[in-house]
């Protein structure tokens, strides 16, 4: 007999269900991405409350999850949906657009990324019964070794197990559970369970933040979710508790704080983006005032129980309302993702219509905006961003003159330039001021800098009674840099904290010179250190320039530059590791 004919005539199956899904195992999820496979089918099913539970055991002396469930009370499913649950490519919302799934792949693969078994029990109403559907990974081999064809059985009564039972609706609901998990033990996801455990939280509070700031229910271990906004929008969110109870000093818990206020975002800009005739939406917010605060605490307890620093140049994208990605976008931010943007919130929103245009992929998983609409949102990143950080150093700005952050900030430089001016040439200032004018001098100074009491004030001119220069950073308007006085022998000068030139070099440069070196990181110091030499560049053309005002330069200048160079030359060879 010819085997070669004999192979052509007979049809074989195109995929081994088994091996496939073995291999289809490794389909890149997350735990949380994994878990709100299941959370959507939840959502589509009506329910109001979900509840997510993580069991725990001690494997080969090494911690981990063994079993997780997830039990709603939506519709439930009749017994066809049932059958049809663990079928990969089933979906009674296959392909469309009006809803949150529709490839029929997502929660199949969700579970055997992380498990080898799915059960599910579900039920229409309260006087129906349980019916359970399975599918085993390990029987699905077993039934192909064997040349059987590896499937799922048709639904059966069957009783939850009665660990469940006290956790179960009274109604309609469904129960999934996976079991044999084996890819979550410690050490591998996560350093701890308690560590896995609040990481799903914090994703899941956010993936699905507009239905539960909607009312709808989802609980991890018996913990109900807070909505969590990286626009910063939603009232009654995790930031609103968190800044709620920072600012009152109370350390209860959000079901015994009286009164949540609401820290609204400033809103930069929302604004439509019109793809192929279908709705998608950028929306641009700036942290309220109370979480931006002063420079350098983007990345203090606060700010990290607020998850800020994890927002430092991310967008969230949200498809019908579902987060489906929170990502940084390679060069689609302007001058590229900068320290401050952890501040700004960013949010494109968009319908299922759009998925070709966003990279959608048959799990929710990552979005790679594609074409014209990557385009689009660039150009009105171009517009908002910039804004936004300038609002973020007018706050920044106000702050620390309310606070007065500045004072005597040049007070140990001024001490070692005290010494060095001993040996130096004194000054050529023919009008001699009597005591009087340079103490009401530096009484001006004083008030300048918020010092309003007589003795206050006293006490401030004692201490620069000997200093021959007198430097401190006041705000004043205008566009001057710096001012300057010359009193008998003394020499007053003011920087003025609204210029730009202190915003922007002298502050951040002050902000990371007071961190430890270990917290600074290689982007933030070359950051600096390019915006300085920026910026040192620009004030000695801008001098240059002021220079070149004057009808002959040469002559009025030429004498102040080269005594410039001259004392610049030797303080900085005298001054040194002062800071």
């Amino acid at each position: 007999m010819d085997t070669t004919v004999e192979t052509k005539a007979r049809r074989i199956p195109v995929i081994q269900t088994g091996h496939a899904l073995e291999s289809l195992r490794d389909s890149g999820h997350s735990l949380p991405t994994a878990l709100g496979e299941v959370v959507d089918n939840s959502i589509e099913a009506k329910a109001n409350r979900i509840n997510i539970l993580l069991e725990e055991e001690v494997h080969k002396g090494k911690k981990r999850v063994h079993r997780i469930s997830v039990i709603d009370d939506g519709t439930g499913m009749d017994p066809e949906t049932l059958h049809n649950y663990p079928v990969i490519g089933y979906s009674t919302r296959y392909m469309r657009t009006d809803t949150i799934g529709k490839y029929g792949v997502g929660a199949k693969l969700a579970a055997l990324n992380f498990g080898r078994r799915i059960d599910v029990w579900s039920r229409t109403s309260a006087k129906s019964p349980w019916l359970h559907v399975h599918f085993d990974l390990d029987e699905a081999l077993k039934d192909e070794a064997q040349g059987k064809e590896a499937g799922v059985d048709a639904p059966e009564t069957e009783t939850v197990p009665p660990e469940f039972a006290d956790k179960l609706p009274s109604g309609a609901g469904t129960l999934v559970v996976w079991s044999r998990v084996d890819r979550l033990e410690e050490g591998r996801l996560a350093a701890s369970f308690d560590e896995l455990r609040l990481e799903l939280q914090k994703e899941l509070a956010r993936i699905f933040r507009y239905f539960i700031s909607g009312g709808i229910k989802i609980d991890v271990n018996g913990d109900e979710l807070m909505a969590h906004d990286p626009l910063m929008r939603l009232a009654g969110s995790w930031s609103d508790y968190v800044l709620t109870r920072h600012l009152s000093g109370e350390k209860r818990s959000r079901s015994k704080l009286a009164d949540v206020k609401h820290f609204e975002s400033i809103l930069i800009g929302e604004d439509a983006l019109p793809v192929n005739g279908c709705k998608a939406k950028l929306t641009v917010t700036l942290y309220p005032p109370e979480i931006v605060r002063t420079r350098g605490k983007g990345g203090d307890p606060l700010a990290k129980e607020l998850r800020v620093p994890e927002n430092q140049g991310a967008i969230s994208f949200v498809r019908k309302s579902r987060e489906v990605s929170y990502t940084n976008v390679p060069r689609i931010l302007p001058l590229g993702v900068q320290d401050p943007d952890r501040f700004i919130g960013i949010e494109v929103s968009f319908s299922p219509d759009l998925d070709d245009y966003f990279g959608i992929r048959n799990v929710k998983r990552g979005v790679e905006p594609h074409g014209q609409l990557r385009d689009a949102i660039r150009e009105k990143l171009k517009r908002y961003i910039p804004e936004a950080r300038r609002k973020i150093e007018e706050i920044w700005g106000a702050a620390s003159r309310e606070t007065q952050e500045t004072i005597g900030e040049h007070a140990p430089l001024l001490e070692a330039v005290k010494e060095v001016d001993m040996t130096m040439p004194k000054s050529r200032v023919e009008e001699a001021a009597p005591p009087f004018v340079v103490e009401e001098a530096l009484k001006e100074l004083a008030q300048d800098l918020g010092k309003t009491g007589a003795d206050e004030q006293a006490k401030y001119v004692e201490q620069l009674k000997e200093l021959p220069f007198v430097l401190e950073s006041v705000d004043f308007p205008g566009n001057m840099f710096m001012s300057t006085q010359h009193l008998a022998g003394k020499v007053i000068i003011r920087l003025n904290t609204r210029h730009p030139f202190y915003r922007e070099m002298w502050e951040p440069l002050k902000e990371i010179a007071t961190r430890d070196a270990g917290s600074v990181s290689g982007d933030e110091a070359v950051k600096a250190a390019r915006r300085t030499i920026e910026a040192l560049t620009l004030l000695l053309v801008a001098y240059g320039k002021a220079e070149s005002m004057h009808p002959t330069p040469s002559d009025q200048y030429g004498e102040l530059t080269q005594y410039w160079g001259q004392f610049l030359s030797t303080l900085l060879h005298k001054v040194k590791n002062v800071l």
